[in-house]
């Protein structure tokens, strides 16, 4: 056993997995921890060192970090992992696809592996899991150990490491098993780094991470926090205060986590849209370790903001951010929620979630809902600008939403300090006008918000017309996007009059473009003009139905003049001037 310095309150010793798995204690992921991501390269890498190993050799797998919480006499010592969940829970994956080829076989090794490795029972010969995963991760992972792992989705990626290995497994001779079972529990090894308090582990999983290992900012802040709370608060990690944020930190976490793709958006935008303490810049995912610990550390003490109260606040902005990220907000009555939501699903549409920043502080300062309206209207009409004239997002939209947090509400009108940053920072006219007219419109959630929006505020007048989901219409090309490379399209070539690399030009230009219900769709769009232009008067769409009447023909000139007419349409829907 190797002591790790004066400053460091830890312990590291190597062992083989036989060894580590036979003590008396349990291995416990708290809910902080990711969910098991393990994928296939990860685990034939695996199987393919397990299986490379002789007789005479032993394979290094790294390490893993533990807290050590000594219980009373009636109960079993818990060994809380820091770091090295994943390979520990694979391990024990591998030993219970052995246990299963054993048990089938009808070997009474299928017990041994069951009680020895996978099982530990207390003095009163109460039996517990060895590995207890997080609450996210572990009643499919119990499921596998004790039940049927056939009961466990084919989709959740335990049941898939189980599978994995239960394949290897399942076509060897028993003597190739007992090798590799052999080698797994004698021949393998890991470093077992025991510390005696959760500020020994914290400052340890930083200074690893500083050589190297691969851990999020997320992972960093959780270890952060609970380090700082754990020294500032008497009676350290056994302290009420300390299990209040680090219970907060855990319903944070649980929120964000597990229903955002992104999560360290969330913190990145609740910082910069905070007021105490007040972030007036962007904060990169790069920044976002530095700048929370600086928060934690020196900013709230100054401020005089305690820690608890300020994971309360995430707690309480963490279900408001998922309500944006979703479009689903419940804080008003029917009628504006379902205005509120509609308008959020427009910025999502345009991917618009750097807002999200300006919106989570919104929530917080505007008490009447017409005033979170107004505020959707603007960030929809800069966004859709900002994205149309391919301007860089990441930092510098952030500086833009993180100041006017910063300035805006404090003002006597904080809508029309908002709307004149907005307008100054957008493109202009004449830009957002060319780039309508000239760029090219992929087939994704913008450019149908795009002819949507149009058709309602345009050609439908009433901006109301008929209701349809959004992500069931169509986006048409009215000359096919592959006229020159399908040879079912072939006809076109002659309508539309030019050869490919002209045409590969305009194909793609909002003027070839249209709304079409799907089961339109699926019969015009192999059709030359004149026919689908029987098919467009079958259409609920004016847009279309335009197409139909103002068009005889369909050449390059004609997408030309389509795209000059919906680019001022365009202009005129989404400009600042509206909202003076």
């Amino acid at each position: 056993m190797t002591n790790m310095g004066s400053n460091l309150e830890i312990s590291a010793s190597e062992a083989d997995i036989q060894h580590i798995l036979k003590k008396s204690y349990r291995f416990t992921v708290p809910d902080y921890q990711r969910l098991y991501s393990w994928k296939e390269a990860q685990w034939t890498e695996f199987w393919n060192d397990l299986n490379n190993i002789s007789d005479e050799d032993t394979h290094f797998l790294g390490s893993i970090v533990v807290i050590q919480y000594r219980k009373s006499i009636d109960e079993l010592d818990e060994m809380e992992v820091v770091d090295g969940q994943q390979r520990l829970t694979t391990i024990s994956l591998l030993l219970r696809a052995m246990q299963q080829y054993y048990e089938d076989i009808g070997e009474p090794i299928a017990e041994q592996i069951r009680e020895t490795y996978l099982h530990e029972a207390d003095f009163d010969i109460n039996e517990y899991p060895k590995l207890e995963l997080s609450r996210f991760d572990n009643d499919r992972y119990q499921e596998i150990l004790d039940g049927d792992p056939m009961n466990v989705p084919e989709e959740e990626q335990l049941r898939k490491a189980y599978d994995f290995f239960a394949d290897k497994i399942e076509g060897l001779e028993k003597s190739e098993v007992d090798q590799l079972r052999k080698h797994l529990l004698g021949s393998m090894t890991l470093v077992v780094v025991e510390c005696d308090s959760a500020g020994s582990a914290f400052r340890l999983f930083e200074t690893l991470n500083n050589r190297g290992l691969e851990l999020s900012a997320v992972d960093l802040m959780k270890n952060a926090l609970l380090q700082v709370a754990s020294e500032k608060y008497p009676g350290g990690d056994e302290s009420e205060e300390y299990e209040q944020i680090r219970d907060q930190w855990e319903k944070v976490l649980e929120k964000v986590v597990h229903e955002i793709s992104e999560p360290d958006r969330f913190f990145r935008h609740y910082i910069m849209s905070r007021p105490v303490p007040d972030i007036n810049g962007s904060v990169t995912s790069r920044q976002l370790y530095e700048t929370f610990r600086n928060i934690i550390e020196e900013r709230l003490p100054t401020e005089g903001v305690t820690l608890v109260d300020y994971v309360d606040g995430m707690v309480d902005h963490a279900d408001l951010y998922v309500g944006l990220t979703d479009a689903n907000i419940d804080e008003f009555s029917s009628r504006p929620q379902k205005k509120i939501n509609r308008r959020i699903r427009n910025l999502n549409d345009i991917q618009a979630s750097h807002a999200r920043t300006i919106l989570l502080r919104a929530f917080d300062e505007f008490e009447e809902y017409e005033d979170i309206l107004s505020l959707l209207r603007l960030l929809e009409v800069f966004m859709i600008r900002w994205r149309v004239a391919g301007y860089q997002t990441g930092s510098n939209l952030d500086k833009v939403f993180s100041e006017l947090c910063s300035d805006a509400f404090d003002d006597s009108d904080p809508l029309k300090t908002i709307r004149l940053r907005l307008a100054e920072e957008a493109p202009s006219d004449d830009e957002f006008r060319s780039r309508l007219t000239n760029s090219d419109f992929r087939r994704n959630a913008q450019t149908k918000y795009m002819l949507d929006t149009i058709e309602r505020r345009y050609y439908m007048q009433s901006g109301e017309g008929k209701e349809y989901d959004r992500a069931t219409v169509d986006l048409e090309h009215i000359a096919p996007q592959r006229t020159y490379s399908a040879k079912k399209y072939s006809p076109w070539r002659d309508v539309i009059g030019v050869g490919e690399a002209k045409f590969d030009q305009y194909r793609n230009r909002l003027g070839n473009l249209t709304l079409l219900e799907e089961r339109l769709n699926e019969s015009a769009s192999d059709n030359p003009f004149q026919q689908k232009k029987d098919q467009y008067k079958l259409s609920d769409f004016e847009m279309t139905q335009a197409v139909r009447e103002e068009y005889d023909e369909w050449q390059i000139d004609q997408i030309e003049h389509r795209s000059e007419k919906l680019a001022e349409i365009g202009v005129d829907i989404w400009d600042f001037g509206r909202f003076k």
